[in-house]
Order: C-alpha cells, then structure tokens, then sequence
C-alpha cells in the first residue's frame, strides 16, 4: 500500500499549495490522486478479503532433477480482482490467474540435489492496474524429499563369471542352509521341496522357502560415507549405490549394508523395501561413521561405494571372492568394469591379492 499512500500525499500536497496560493487548477489533480489512491486501496482490499490459495504437491519426494508436480488452487472473493499473479513456489515464473473460482494451475518444480529441501509457499499477487495497492496472499510452506537419482549401468568390459550384472548364474545352497529366512515368489529352476505349499494354498499363488544361505549369494553393496573429496562427490557415490541396488535387484536381487545397520538390508526383484533405505540414502552424510564390516564375513559379492579419494584397504581385507570398489576417484592400473551415475566400478584382484 506504499504506492496508494505516496499517490494520496501527493494530492493532498496539491490540495493544500492550491489553497495556499489560491491556484485552483490543482485542486483537479489533487483530488483525483487521492479518489485514485482511495479506490484502488479499497478494491484491492475487498478483491483480496476472502480469497485463499492452496498449494498440494503431487508427491512429498522426487528424484533428483526429475519434474514434482504442483497443484496451485485459488479462490477468489465476492469481488472480482482487478489484477492477479500467481506464484507456485517463491522465485518460480508467474503463472496466469485461473479463469474460474476454485480453478487448479499446475506447475513443475526441480530440485538439482538430494536432501530435504524447503519449498516456500504458493503467492497470489492481487493489485490494482496501476499497481498503486498491492495485496499478497501465501499458501502454507512444504518440505520435500529429495532421493538420488537412479541412472542405468554401463558395462565396458565383461569377462569371467558375472555376478549380479544380468549373468549371475543360480547358487547352489550349501548343505547347511536349512533356517528359513522369508517367503519369495516361485523362481523357475527352484527345487520344488522348497515351495511353500500352505501359502500356495491360501493365496494360489507360487511361493518358495528362501533360506539364510540365500542372501550370503547375493551381491552387497556397502556404502562408506567417510572423508568424501567433495561435496558432489559424495552425492555420485549416493547415486551410483542406488542404482546398483536397483539393477542388481532386478537381475535376482541385492543387500544394501548402510552405516549403523548391523547386518545388510535384503532387495528383491519387487524392489520390497528400497522406498526405504532410498530415502535413507538421501539423508546420509559423512559422520555417520563407518559400515559395519563383522557381518560381511559370508557375503561372496561385495560393491564397495565411497566417495574418498582412497578408501581401499577396507575392500581388500575382505574375504568376499568377489570384491568391486566403486568410487568417483578410479585407481589406476585397477580395469575398470562399469560406469554407473560417474563413478566407476573397478574389480579387486581375487582371493585377497593386493593391487598396486
């Protein structure tokens, strides 16, 4: 109302220097500034009295880079708005005014990295045509999850045995794993004395026993967050461990080992559980320690993930037959097997031999 209030002293100024000096031609301007200034601050207060607007987000978590749907609901008063902008979020374009009370504008917004991120509120700019008053109105604040963004897997070298990589070849169980560990989908080539025939029963649909040994076959990816080289570097690795998660899943499945677990989060093919320890990879920061390494000490694949510059004597300890450091710093002389969201995937040489 600034505007209105400088529009209505300056008539007023005209009113009394026509007085003063007797100068009754200003007298015309003066009153018609303040009957301006007066009218535009009394529309636009009553066009704003009674209008709200309303903001629904299409999800409360979005990859990284890929478009969230806004929904930007305004409702006007009894009297019309002389001039109206919408805003859905506060440094977003300005959005034409719906053409109808109640009408929904949608609109996209980005968000470049993971974290939670603040979105401030939708606007509605209601003003005069002149702009001499003003009146803004604001939806309630949002906060959104932002995941890592899932990128495919590039192989550039394959040679020997595949694991997990879409040529895993099917496990044979020791003669130990007997302890059931959960129920599965039928996977075809399963030995049929492992079906679970009371659940086929209730539900006609094909289930398997799958036991402990199960997961010590399946590839684990552990993510060591430690003494990262950069910011964004650590926001690769992130994302190089979700994908591997989600392509490893869907070639016969994975485990994610995360810091403060004491044993890795299993991932089936129906990728049960992701939407979880996902959310968990947005989050993690580098003080949240080291991964636990007592309860690798079964596991036959592991993918190391860290965004250090050198973080590989952990990875060479191991015992796993099958070790896979995957970093955005690749060590020389290590070949590089695949590239995944700018990191590389570098083999360690076999049965605890160290590379140079």
């Amino acid at each position: 109302m600034r505007r209105a209030l400088a529009a209505a002293g300056l008539g007023l100024c005209l009113c009394l220097a026509a007085g003063a000096f007797a100068a009754a031609p200003l007298y015309v301007p003066g009153v018609a500034l303040l009957a301006l200034a007066s009218a535009a601050a009394a529309w636009v207060a009553l066009a704003a009295r009674g209008a709200r607007v309303v903001r629904e987000l299409g999800c409360p978590c979005v990859q990284e880079e890929a478009p969230l749907r806004l929904s930007v609901c305004v409702a006007r008063g009894r009297v019309p708005m002389p001039g109206a902008e919408v805003r859905a979020w506060p440094d977003g374009g300005v959005l034409s005014p719906p053409g109808s009370n109640g009408a929904v504008i949608i609109a996209q917004v980005r968000f470049s990295r993971r974290g939670i991120h603040a979105l401030g509120p939708a606007s509605l700019l209601v003003s005069d045509p002149l702009g001499l008053a003003r009146r803004t109105i604001v939806s309630a604040a949002d906060r959104v999850l932002v995941l890592p963004r899932i990128e495919p897997l590039q192989l550039t070298e394959l040679g020997g045995e595949s694991t997990g990589f879409g040529q895993r070849s099917t496990p044979v169980l020791s003669a130990g794993a007997t302890e059931v560990d959960s129920l599965a989908p039928h996977r075809p080539g399963a030995p049929a004395s492992r079906i679970h025939w009371p659940t086929v029963a209730r539900t006609t649909t094909l289930m398997e026993r799958r036991l402990v040994a199960d997961a010590d076959q399946a590839p684990v990816v552990v993510v060591d967050p430690r003494d990262p080289s950069a910011p964004e570097a650590l926001d690769l690795a992130l994302r190089a461990a979700a994908s591997l998660c989600v392509h490893l899943a869907r070639h016969g499945g994975c485990a994610l080992l995360l810091p403060g677990d004491r044993r890795p989060a299993r991932i089936d093919r129906e990728l049960y559980g992701f939407p979880e320890l996902h959310a968990r990879l947005a989050l993690l920061e580098p003080d949240a320690g080291a991964p636990a390494l007592t309860c690798l000490a079964t596991a036959i694949t592991v993918l190391w993930v860290t965004a250090a510059d050198v973080r590989a004597r952990a990875l060479i300890q191991l015992r796993a037959p099958a070790r896979c450091l995957v970093s955005p710093h690749p060590r020389p002389g290590w070949p590089v097997r695949f590239k995944v969201a700018g990191c590389s995937g570098q083999w360690v040489e076999a049965r605890g031999r160290r590379a140079a």
